[in-house]
């Protein structure tokens, strides 16, 4: 075999194991931070599992990511890992032929049968303004994501309840939808900061909305904290390099794409055992983008 520089056929070699070693991997939005660092922290898992790694960006349009999902089926990948806050169970069953195994990360159906790696959106979106109320805010406003996104729709619900149970009033026109980048932040901070009786703080459901707030903050002539305190969410990389640092709710990156990749390899050595769902902490990074509220704001 060394003389003749014999190398195996990798196909052969699949059909007769019925396996392929190859992993899909399908992202909402390469993009977008987040998912770029799942996406670095499971190609470089993959590796060390001898796996190749398959990666799809659907940008967010469900069409487009059912399309991947059945075409990594089609190339007969040994799994799927999907992070994506917006795709329904219903669609997903019929496009795994074989039984092949689907690992969700961000994300839970509940009722139906897949291995998924999440955190507690409501208990991060509680302990974000929950420490907005503790340094005294009471206009304490939120960018959220569309009312179909579960992770957003739980963060929202998460600040909900920790203005009531704060004893503070819940008003509507404080919750804005954004979608996730960063003009959509600044554009929701416009709103909001254009209002005659403007937040004091914000919290916006991921960190880049959260840098479209400190720009706008910027634009409208607002220190940041002084004038108006931000709460972001995810932790990218980039958070902590902002000006100043962001305070931000630190989601456990590596360790989701960990956990995801984990289930992979269990479920490829015991496919039959029952599916499971991983839910890791989350913490509050306290950084220099929130302060105390010190004056009235007119």
């Amino acid at each position: 075999m060394e003389s003749l520089d014999y190398q195996p056929n990798r196909i052969a070699r699949s059909l007769r194991k019925k396996q392929t070693s190859s992993l899909g991997l399908v992202v909402a939005d390469i993009t977008n931070p987040f998912y770029t660092e799942i996406a670095w922290s499971v190609e470089y898992l993959s590796y060390l599992q001898k796996y190749t790694m398959m990666l799809c960006s659907s940008d967010g349009d469900p069409e487009k990511e059912q399309f991947y999902i059945h075409q990594l089926s089609q190339w007969q990948v040994d799994g799927i890992i999907l992070v994506s806050s917006s795709i329904m169970p219903l669609q997903l069953v019929p496009t795994s032929p074989g039984n092949i195994p689907i690992i969700l990360i961000d994300h839970d159906c509940p009722g139906y049968d897949f291995d998924t790696v999440i955190i507690d959106d409501y208990f991060a979106g509680k302990i974000a303004t929950e420490h907005l109320v503790q340094l005294g805010h009471k206009r304490i406003a939120c960018i959220t994501g569309s009312k179909d996104i579960i992770p957003s729709h739980k963060r929202e619900f998460g600040y909900e309840a920790a203005l009531r149970e704060n004893g503070l009033e819940f008003d509507p026109a404080l919750v804005v939808r954004g979608d996730f980048n960063i003009i959509s932040g600044l554009n929701c901070a416009n709103r909001l900061l254009e209002m005659e009786n403007r937040p004091t703080a914000i919290f916006a459901c991921n960190d880049l909305m959260a840098m479209g707030v400190m720009q706008s903050a910027f634009k409208h002539g607002l220190r940041i904290p002084e004038d108006l305190s931000v709460v972001g969410f995810d932790d990218i990389y980039w958070s902590k390099y902002t000006t100043p640092p962001m305070t931000t709710v630190k989601l456990p990156i590596h360790q989701m794409a960990e956990e995801a990749v984990n289930c992979f390899i269990d479920r490829m050595e015991n496919p039959n055992r029952a599916c499971r769902t991983v839910t890791l902490e989350v913490q509050l990074e306290k950084r220099g983008s929130t302060g105390p509220f010190e004056k009235t704001i007119s």
